[in-house]
């Protein structure tokens, strides 16, 4: 699938939209006569806005704005579009090398891409560590996509998860991609879909393939060590990639989130990271249950794990005859009041090998929230301090590079 590419205004083609209705809309008046239930419209007269040249590539420009008797309410509506649209500027980029786009001392770049797929225009954030370099860049950097949940996008995960501030300190590229929808309403196509859920699904398998093509075409990084994880809904599009993509990707750690494709057919399996909370209510750790939308469907929590134990045996196939699973299991002490404990199960072939293909870690108490990230305890529950989510994936991922 053939992609168009531009930097630079990312999610501001809706405000200069609301901007222009703002500026040359024609106001009108409503006068309501009680008794004769009479509705009246006054026509403010139309203001007349001549040779208006709007060039979008990166910039915004307008030239020859005349405004004859622009109501005040317009004014002061526009002005404030015109604010938010130069505040998200500011972190955006102009068209044009990658090296140019806006750095804050110490705190790495913030890149917004919009790419065309399938004839839609979708988004995503590129985040480059203090000490990438594109022209010095001898050897590519590691890549971590992070999938935002149902009524998030990229910008919510990455204020969640705070996922690149990790990528600047230990220089690795994390991306933060918007699924389909609009603003915060956006979702992934993850599997389990039926009736109008399923009719309406995009492929975002393909979408991610497509992103990571940009990725290298414009970015030094290295296609063995590719990683992904997600929250929620986009936890699940992890299990989805690693049943679908596995030559891409080098491991997974979806957090809060579980298997809703079938898994035949797989041709590798993927070395998994999963965390999850036993009081999760919105991915119940039993499956779905009358909460669940009638046309979605995913697995237990048990259920996948079972499912990707079996996995991982059938790949052992390929060293031993009859492989076996080998299971290390532990239980943390309680460090911090928080409402949680942690049980950490870790599985792998090499009885010798203190590094595990599965790694499963239980949050007793733990809500549908992010180990160590943003605390949103009053909405999902509890939110576990005991460990970060994120350092415990980062670490599990330099474990696993593609072979």
């Amino acid at each position: 699938m053939d992609a168009i590419t531009y930097q630079g205004f990312g999610s501001l083609a809706p405000l200069a939209a609301c901007l222009w209705i703002c500026l040359v809309s024609r106001p009108v008046v409503r006068q309501t006569v009680v008794r004769q239930a009479v509705v009246r419209q006054t026509v403010v007269r139309q203001t007349v806005v001549r040779q208006t040249v709007v060039r979008l590539h990166g910039r915004l420009s307008l030239s020859h704005l005349a405004l004859s008797k622009l109501p005040l309410g317009n004014i002061v509506v526009g002005g404030l579009l015109v604010l938010i649209c130069l505040s998200e500027y500011s972190s955006a980029v102009a068209a044009g090398p990658v090296a140019s786009g806006s750095v804050v001392a110490g705190s790495g770049r913030k890149i917004r891409h919009v790419l065309f797929y399938d004839g839609q225009p979708r988004e995503f954030s590129v985040y480059l560590p203090a000490a990438y370099n594109s022209d010095e860049q001898a050897t590519g950097l590691p890549v971590v996509f992070a999938f935002h949940g149902v009524m998030m996008n990229g910008e919510t995960m990455a204020k969640m998860t705070l996922l690149h501030e990790l990528g600047n300190r230990c220089n690795f590229i994390v991306v933060y991609p918007d699924g389909d929808g609009h603003g915060i309403l956006r979702t992934w196509n993850s599997g389990g879909r039926s009736g109008r859920l399923e009719r309406i699904a995009e492929d975002d398998v393909g979408l991610v393939r497509c992103i990571i093509g940009q990725l290298q075409s414009r970015y030094s990084i290295d296609p063995k060590r590719i990683h992904a994880t997600g929250f929620s809904n986009g936890a699940m599009l992890c299990y989805r990639l690693a049943v679908e993509a596995p030559e891409v990707f080098a491991s997974i750690a979806p957090i809060a989130g579980t298997l809703a494709v079938p898994v035949r057919g797989a041709s590798r399996f993927v070395p998994t990271l999963h965390i999850h909370g036993t009081e999760d209510k919105v991915v119940a750790w039993d499956g779905p249950n009358l909460k669940t939308p009638k046309n979605l469907d995913f697995l237990s929590v048990p259920q996948t794990l079972e499912t990707w134990k079996k996995l991982l045996s059938a790949s052992g196939t390929q060293l031993a005859e009859n492989p076996t699973l080998v299971c290390r299991a532990e239980k943390w002490p309680d460090r911090k009041a928080d409402g949680t404990r942690i049980e950490v199960h870790r599985y792998g072939l090499d009885p010798e090998s203190d590094i595990p293909d599965l790694q499963f870690v239980r949050v007793i108490g733990g809500g549908h929230t992010w180990p160590g990230g943003e605390n949103r305890e009053w909405v999902v529950g509890n939110t576990s301090e005991e460990f970060n989510a994120n350092e415990m994936m980062w670490d599990f991922f330099q474990n696993h590079p593609l072979p």
